[in-house]
Parts: structure tokens; C-alpha cells; sequence
């Protein structure tokens, strides 16, 4: 099952009808702060979770609806093929009074929430406080983020894992009197530490097939920090006076190439500590029995806490392990969004990318305004620019011509480098150089079908047209005949580079 078309009504952020024509494909999405992103994430979970649990509607409507408004919303999702597999279209609707996601002789989206594949940035926001004095501690990282929601029957029975530490921490907090002796304390908060320790510390014994880095570690090695983690669980007790709880602690042995690490709190920096985090999550989804027929895989803001070097390979993790996942991914870091969007998703169909802005009603409410951005499988954004620049062109515009130019410029040099010749990368690419790409282009084995005619008449426009009209430069004479000869040679140069 794949997810078709996603319709938001009055959910949250939305306001009024909003649509998403996925078409089976996975999305990337670039939201501004503010616009409504995290809305749509939580809508496509809440319809997931509908299956497992009564959803309250009064929480979640858009604060702005008038009253006659009220009670109308709705989140409907249409996936094809259906659960049989049939080239049918199968719709799904929750609303306040109703939902079928969840009916007898159909359990495809029950069976679905079951992997527990939405994460958000909030549950990796852990990895910057986790170090203490001269240890790391995961115990947080991984009961109260990435494996919050975990749950197995075999394991954690019908509670999530997060759920199981709540009822430690409700049991640690309550006061004692004579309604509720000390007692009748110790009795409640024994018996929660008793079911979390003995589900908790099965993702760690030795030789467990439930052991959590037996999932985790094939895809920590592709991240290439070339590290092997071993986790050890000290199991939680209360203090004497049961006030507060001694020795939750996941401690890390870390090897490094086969060699023990002493000090893996100095080794295991921010970036290894992400990949570590990130690889435990996609285990244990991969854990779970794949042979289910709508397998969905939300990813909400994670990159605020990657940095590049885990970027990248994540991207290629998502591509090989969970290729038959719908895969969906928002950020709100529009340099690395129009990174991917025009190099790594580029000409790749697997992928449709949207994005969201705040945008503001008539009452002065904002609400999101989502487009799709069409381009990524067929280089469209490089047909735009060129066509763009002819049309300045003809209105005599030169030198708004010569900015796009230079967009379509940079844009194809960096298409054909990317995955190909080694340049230095920044996240901010208004800082990347041009004439580093050209010249690295110039000399890659892979650039044979570049004529030397070719070189020679882009290296006499740069000087003339790619470089100076984008700048101030009053001594630069704007003639058409350059413009002209620029719109040839880099309709010329696309195609002696493929791209």
C-alpha cells in the first residue's frame, strides 16, 4: 500500500481543504518555521494511531473555526494499490464522530502504526545533555526519545516503553499520607520498576535475538565511523526513602576499528552520538515483521541535530534499507533542502518534494500555504532558469538576463559534480564558487564529452557575462550579442554533460 493523496481538513494548523497528491511517491518537504509542518506530521501520525485509539477532536481542530464551522474536519488518506494489492484506490477518513481505519477483516493500518515510524527532532534533543562528568549516560536518549514509542508484545507487553518509565516516575512522585502509606508506595513503585527493568534490559542481553545493537549496528556502519557499540543496562532501583531512583544507566563500550576506546565520552562526539541515536531508531523499525502491506516512514526535523557528515549517508540508508518504505521528510533548512531537492533527488522519480508556507487569511490568522514543487525528476528547475533569462532577454532586460544565467550556470555544474568530483562542500551554497566546480569539471575523466570549443567560449563569457552582471560593476557594457552566446553555450553544456 502506498499512500496516493493526503487531505487535511481543519486539522491543527490547517484551515479549510488542503491537499497533498503524493502518488505513491516520498516526499520531501521544506516548511518555514511557523507555516505548518509539524501540523501535517501530526496529522499523518494521528491517522495512524486512530487504528489503536480514540483521538480527541476538540484538541487538535484549528482554534480559528467559527462555530457553525466546528466539527467538520477530517484527515483522509487514499493509498494505491490497496491492501491486496490490487490496482484499486482504498480511502481511509477520521473525523471527530467516525473513522474506518480500523475494521473487521482489514487491520492494514493498525498493522502499520505497529512500527512506530514517525520520529521528530524533540526526540534527539537529549544527545546534547547526555554527558555527564566522565560517562555518557543513553538512559534518556533512549527511554524518553528514540524508543519512546516502542512496543512489543514479547517485550514491553501492552505498554509502550515510555509509558512503562512514566509509571516509575508517576510512582517516585506520588506523596505519601494516610490515604497512601509508604507502603503501599514501595508495593506500586517495586512492581512498575520490576515490569520496565525486565522489559528494558532484554535489548541488552549478550546473545538475545532482541539485543538492540544486533539491529542497530549494520546500519551504524554505514554512517562510516567504522565504530562498533556494545550497550550495557544497569538496572533502575528506588533510593531507600523511594523519593528517587539510583542506577538507570545505558553505558556505551565503543571499539574503534576492533581497538577499545577508553574514553568514549571524548570519542563519541555530537555527529557519532546522532548516528548512534538515528541507527538504533531504524533498527529496531527493521526489527519489527516487515511483511506488512502499508509500511510509512516520517521523519520530522531530524537534520536540525545532524550535521552533514551524517546527512548524507542517512539520505543513502533511507535509499537502500527502507526502499520499500513511503518515506516523508520535513526541514526547515531551505539551504539543505534546495541541496537535495536539485542534486541528490534530482532525476530520481522515487521522490516529490513540497513545500509549506505561512501564509495569512483575511482575519489575519496564518494558515499554511503548501505548493508542490515540480522539477526534480527531470532537471526543470535548469530548463527554468535558461528560459528565464531569454525572456529578460527579449524585454532587453541584460543584466536580470545575466543573474539567471548565473543560476543556470552554477546549477548545472553542480548537478554534474554531484556524487563525481570531490569539491568543498557548505551547507550555505550562496558560499560555494562557481569557478571551483568549473574547474573541477574541466578536469574530470567523466566530463569527455565536453569539446574544448566548448571550455574555451565559457571561459571568454565568464569574464564578460556569468561573473560581472552579477554584480555592480559600472564599467561592465551589457551587450545582447553576449547575452545571446551565453544562452547557447550552457544549452550547449547541458547537453555534453548530461545533465
Amino acid at each position: 500500500m502506498k499512500i496516493k493523496k493526503i487531505e487535511i481538513r481543519d486539522y491543527k494548523a490547517f484551515y479549510g481543504l488542503n491537499e497533498f497528491n503524493v502518488d505513491g511517491k516520498n516526499l520531501f518537504i521544506y516548511g518555514e518555521n511557523g507555516s505548518g509542518k509539524s501540523s501535517f506530521y501530526f496529522a499523518l501520525k494521528d491517522f495512524f494511531q486512530s487504528s489503536t485509539e480514540t483521538l480527541s477532536y476538540d484538541e487538535t481542530e484549528n482554534i480559528f473555526l467559527t462555530k457553525s464551522q466546528k466539527g467538520k474536519g477530517f484527515i483522509k488518506v487514499t493509498f494505491n494499490p490497496d491492501r491486496s494489492g490490487a490496482a484499486s484506490d482504498a480511502t481511509y477518513t477520521v473525523n471527530k464522530s467516525s473513522k474506518n481505519t480500523y475494521t473487521a477483516g482489514d487491520t492494514s493500518i493498525r498493522d502499520a502504526i505497529k512500527l512506530k515510524s514517525f520520529l521528530t527532532y524533540k526526540h534527539l534533543l537529549s544527545i546534547h545533555h547526555i554527558k555527564k562528568e566522565k560517562e555518557i549516560d543513553l538512559f534518556d536518549l533512549l527511554v524518553k526519545g528514540v524508543l519512546k514509542h516502542f512496543k512489543s508484545v514479547a517485550i514491553t507487553g501492552t505498554k509502550e516503553l515510555g509509558e512503562l518509565w512514566g509509571d516509575v516516575e508517576v510512582g517516585i512522585g506520588r506523596e505519601t499520607g494516610k490515604a497512601f502509606n509508604i507502603t503501599a508506595k514501595k508495593k506500586e513503585v517495586d512492581e512498575a520498576i520490576d515490569k520496565f527493568n525486565t522489559a528494558f534490559r532484554k535489548l541488552f542481553e549478550a546473545n538475545s535475538i532482541e539485543n538492540i545493537m544486533k539491529f542497530a549496528q549494520p546500519i551504524l556502519d554505514k554512517f562510516g565511523y567504522n565504530i562498533q557499540i556494545e550497550l550495557n543496562y544497569t538496572q533502575a532501583r528506588p533510593n531507600a526513602k523511594y523519593d528517587t531512583i539510583e542506577r538507570n544507566h545505558v553505558r556505551a563500550k565503543v571499539k574503534y576499528l576492533g581497538k577499545e576506546i577508553p574514553k568514549p565520552h571524548i570519542f563519541l562526539n555530537e555527529a557519532r552520538l546522532s548516528a548512534i541515536a538515528i541507527s538504533i531508531y531504524l533498527g529496531m523499525i527493521k526489527r519489527h515483521i516487515q511483511g506488512i502491506p502499508c509500511k510509512v516512514l516520517f521523519l520530522d526535523d531530524i537534520f536540525i541535530g545532524l550535521d552533514i557528515s551524517n546527512r548524507l549517508p542517512l539520505l543513502e540508508i533511507l535509499n537502500t534499507d527502507f526502499s520499500d518504505y513511503q518515506v516523508f521528510i520535513t526541514t526547515y533548512d531551505k539551504p539543505w533542502y534546495e541541496f537535495v531537492r536539485t542534486n541528490y533527488l534530482n532525476r530520481n522519480n522515487k521522490w516529490r518534494c513540497f513545500e509549506i508556507y505561512a501564509g495569512r487569511t483575511k482575519k489575519g490568522f496564518t494558515i499554511p500555504v503548501v505548493k508542490e514543487i515540480k522539477g526534480p525528476g527531470n532537471n526543470d528547475h535548469l530548463t527554468y532558469f535558461i528560459q528565464t533569462a531569454e525572456a529578460y532577454y527579449n524585454k532587453g532586460d541584460n543584466k536580470a538576463a545575466g543573474v539567471y544565467l548565473r543560476s543556470a550556470f552554477e546549477a548545472i555544474l553542480k548537478q554534474f559534480c554531484f556524487g563525481k568530483v570531490t569539491v568543498k562542500f557548505l551547507t550555505d551554497q550562496s558560499k560555494l564558487k562557481a569557478d571551483e566546480f568549473w574547474s573541477a569539471t574541466k578536469r574530470h575523466n567523466l566530463a569527455s564529452g565536453l569539446t574544448q570549443n566548448t571550455k574555451d567560449e565559457i571561459d571568454n563569457l565568464l569574464t564578460l557575462v556569468l561573473n560581472p552582471l552579477n554584480h555592480n560593476d559600472i564599467n561592465k557594457n551589457e551587450h545582447s550579442s553576449e547575452i545571446e552566446r551565453t544562452v547557447n553555450v550552457l544549452k550547449t553544456l547541458r547537453i555534453e554533460l548530461n545533465v
